[in-house]
């Protein structure tokens, strides 16, 4: 199952016991009236936190946050940028304080599946063979770590069998910042064929509500690796003084572990790449 930042954050933020739940009367798509939330409070008092929905029948605006602008004690009605569809009565919602604000969140979010490690991606698209031709340019994303392996196309006739045949003898030039490196074969393959090219990166940067996690890393392991992070962020914000949040960042680095032996990232097997030119 796809796990998007909106549920990261969500998971994140109920850790963090910041998730006030509470089901909707009313809205629009800027606007969210829970008739619950009426004279418990005081104007704006949720100013500057985040409204997300949580459920809406599987449809829009599920999954979708923003900043809340401005609070209407009187009413109940929370306001923020206009979501794609209205908020309807019954639609399930997250509110959350501006302790841990919505962008500076994404940003911790964006920090922690970095600190995870590098992730395994293949690239079928970049590169073809051609005939007389043994070098090749290699993406930039490719340069932060020499590929993990090369494989050429075997058949061109059915884009179900494509019987990829490893390449064993290749290696890989480094280039300055900002231009390409190469992939050097030492043998000249037939020309008109897909290369295969598997390689580690950090990431990809996620800021939209349906951006994907890479599935290679398991939920729990995502949402532990954001709480640690937002509780780092906090404590350093408050230059260490809280005992309280000291103990649960003790308690997060903790759980942080176990998930990472729970839920290691999968990064394949190494294999051999022979004795020629494509041993380093």
């Amino acid at each position: 199952m796809t796990y998007t930042l909106w549920q990261l954050l969500r998971d994140a933020w109920a850790e963090l016991g910041q998730l006030q739940v509470g089901e909707a009367t009313g809205g629009s798509a800027a606007t969210l009236v829970d008739s619950k939330l009426i004279d418990t409070g005081r104007d704006d008092d949720w100013k500057d936190g985040t409204v997300i929905i949580l459920e809406a029948d599987g449809e829009s605006p599920e999954g979708e946050f923003g900043r809340v602008s401005s609070y209407v004690d009187s009413t109940g009605t929370l306001s923020f940028p206009a979501m794609t569809a209205a908020v309807a009565s019954g639609d399930l919602y997250g509110l959350v304080s501006g302790i841990y604000a919505l962008h500076p969140m994404i940003q911790l979010v964006n920090l922690a599946l970095r600190s995870l490690g590098d992730i395994l991606n293949v690239d079928t698209t970049t590169l073809d063979t051609a005939t007389g031709k043994t070098e090749y340019a290699a993406a930039a994303a490719w340069k932060r770590r020499p590929p993990r392996q090369v494989d050429i196309q075997g058949n061109l006739d059915d884009a179900d069998d494509n019987r990829w045949v490893r390449v064993q003898d290749w290696c890989f030039v480094p280039a300055a910042a900002g231009n390409t490196g190469l992939i050097v074969l030492r043998q000249q393959p037939e020309g008109g064929r897909d290369i295969r090219v598997w390689y580690e990166s950090i990431h990809p940067r996620v800021s939209a509500y349906n951006d994907v996690i890479h599935e290679s890393i398991h939920p729990a392991l995502a949402a532990a690796a954001v709480v640690e992070k937002a509780l780092v962020w906090q404590t350093s914000r408050l230059d260490g003084h809280s005992e309280f949040l000291l103990d649960r960042l003790n308690e997060a680095r903790s759980e942080l572990n176990r998930q990472k032996m729970l839920h290691p990232i999968w990064k394949g097997r190494r294999t051999s790449r022979g004795l020629g030119l494509g041993r380093e």
